[in-house]
This record gives C-alpha cells, sequence and structure tokens, in this order.
C-alpha cells in the first residue's frame, strides 16, 4: 500500500503520489464501460459509479477529481481507481517474472485495476460474451437508462446533465425479458434475468463472494447461466479483487499462444494453469497488461491464433 496525498485544489480535488498511472488506458481497456471522454485536448472523463456522476481527468501524474464535491466521493474515487495500491512494485515484480510481460507494460504502463460494484460488473460481464466492447457499452448504457434512477447534477449556470445509475437487482427482476431485449442484451437477456431474481429476492449472496477462497468464489459465480469461467474470473479480479484470477478472452489466447506455446492450439485448461503457475497472485495484473498489448500493438500479427 501506498500512502496517496489528497488535496484540495480550488472545487477540485487532487490526488498526487500515485504514479504509475494512467487514466486513459485504465478506463478504456475493458474493464469498465461507462466511461465518456469529455476533452479532445484533455485525458478528461465522466461516469457513473455506484450512483454518482464523477468527472476524472489527469494532470501529469495526478488524478483530479472536478468538484465540487463531498469527502464520501472523495474517498470512493480513491478506493474505485485502487490509488492506493502499491503499481510500480506489481509493475516491477512483473518484469522479474517475465521480460515479455514487461514489454507489453513498457507499452502502456499505469493501468490500474478498478474495484467496481460486484451486480454491475455480473451483469456487464455476462452481456460482455460474444460481444464488442461498442455494444457492450451501448448495451450497458441502455439499461441504466431504460431502468436505473436518473441522476440530475447541476454544475456552473443553468446547465442541468442527466445520468443514470446502474440498476439495482430488483429492478432488473421486475422488468420483462423483452424489456431487457430492448437493450440490446440479445440471448443474455434471461440470464440478467434470472441473475437479478435470485440476488434480489435472497437466494444468492452476491456481496458474500468476496469472502470466500477463490476456487470456491468462482465455483458458486458459474452456478449462474451466463457465467462462464472468464466471466467468473472477470467478476473476481475487477470486482472482488481475486488478483490470481486470469480471465482467458480471444485476446489473451492468441497472445498467450504466440508468446508461451509456439503458436501452437492449446486448450484454455493449459493456458489457464500456466497463467496461475508462472504469475501466481500478480496473474490478474499480467492479463490486463497482456491483453491491452495484444489488442492494441500485436493485433494482425496475432489474429488468427484462437
Amino acid at each position: 500500500m501506498v500512502k496517496v496525498v489528497v488535496e484540495s485544489d480550488g472545487c477540485d480535488v487532487r490526488f498526487s503520489k500515485i504514479a504509475p498511472f494512467s487514466l486513459k488506458d485504465t478506463l478504456m481497456c475493458g474493464q469498465a464501460f461507462r466511461w465518456k471522454s469529455t476533452s479532445n485536448d484533455l485525458c478528461a472523463y465522466t461516469g457513473v459509479v455506484k450512483g454518482k456522476v464523477l468527472k476524472v481527468r489527469q494532470e501529469d501524474d495526478c488524478l483530479i477529481l472536478e468538484g465540487p464535491v463531498d469527502e464520501d466521493t472523495v474517498r470512493m474515487t480513491l478506493d474505485y481507481f485502487a490509488l492506493d495500491v502499491d503499481l510500480g512494485e506489481i509493475e516491477n515484480k512483473l518484469r522479474e517474472i517475465d521480460p515479455a510481460v514487461g514489454t507489453a507494460i513498457d507499452f502502456a504502463p499505469g493501468i490500474r485495476l478498478l474495484r467496481q460494484d460486484p451486480w454491475e460488473a455480473m451483469v456487464t460481464f455476462i452481456i460482455s460474451a460474444r460481444n464488442s466492447m461498442p455494444l457492450i457499452r451501448r448495451s450497458v448504457e441502455l439499461l441504466a437508462e431504460k431502468h436505473g434512477v436518473p441522476i440530475s447534477e447541476r454544475r456552473q449556470g443553468d446547465s442541468c446533465d442527466v445520468h443514470f445509475s446502474f440498476p439495482s437487482p430488483k429492478m432488473l427482476a421486475e422488468a420483462a425479458v423483452e424489456e431487457l431485449l430492448e437493450c440490446r442484451t440479445g440471448f443474455k437477456a434471461p440470464y440478467i434475468r434470472e441473475a437479478a431474481e435470485r440476488i434480489a429476492f435472497g437466494g444468492f449472496d452476491l456481496y458474500g463472494v468476496g469472502d470466500l477462497e477463490y476456487e470456491e468464489a468462482k465455483s458458486k459465480l458459474m452456478e449462474f447461466k451466463g457465467v462462464g469461467s472468464k466471466v467468473a474470473d472477470c467478476i473476481l479480479l475487477f470486482a472482488f479483487g481475486f488478483y490470481q484470477a486470469f480471465p482467458i478472452d480471444v485476446w489473451v489466447t492468441r497472445i498467450m499462444r504466440y508468446l508461451y506455446f509456439d503458436s501452437k492450439k492449446v486448450p484454455l485448461r493449459v493456458i489457464s494453469e500456466f497463467a496461475h503457475e508462472k504469475f501466481g497472485d500478480l496473474a490478474g495484473y499480467a492479463q490486463q497488461y497482456l491483453f491491452y498489448y495484444a489488442r492494441n500493438k500485436l493485433g494482425p500479427e496475432i489474429r488468427g491464433l484462437e
């Protein structure tokens, strides 16, 4: 853990001593889908986190939370971005484990693993199956607009921006499957509805998953339709902080075959076992750097290595 410096900067709040940190890569790397760029010139984004509208930007190695905001929002922002994690130490350990991961880190250093709400992460990654990032974003935003609670935020002058909180399990449990289909959720609509009903009405303690050991937690999540190994690992990694989780999608499959298996086709189970043995409790961090590097740098070179 590191000691983050939190200071008022007019109405804004400045978080410093957090390097390495890349706001853009952290928000655009495929772990969260409700952030939108708000400036062509600045690294600035607006998103909805746990029912609050956050407006953030990066200046040098600092994160700026645009205000005015209360102390609870400041604490939530620090926690959400995991600013207390010594990411520099983690990146150095991964470089020591494998220079190939070091190359991926050097391509985009400062990617932090967000601490997201488990329910929103669960729905988001159910939707992510066989889907592209733009379509995932669209579906998640439609769910919020049609079934969430409006959040009106008055800023300067008389302008008032309206955002929407992510709908609770009860809200989605009360929605018809047809209404969920209108949010472009496709064949995942009944999975979302079934999960919402089970969680909303006491059939499953989703937030208690964080108290379990990794293997048991993953097994519990995979009881849900639409939650396979990859989706379960995404939920565990991006919401519960199980950093040993190693989600394997098509891009991770490609780069793992490319780097470690002479581009030969191997079962996902073999890739998973290899990653856990090689990276241990930092497997999730390795996965995120490798995923981002594969998708944004090696794309054409490794395409076809599914």
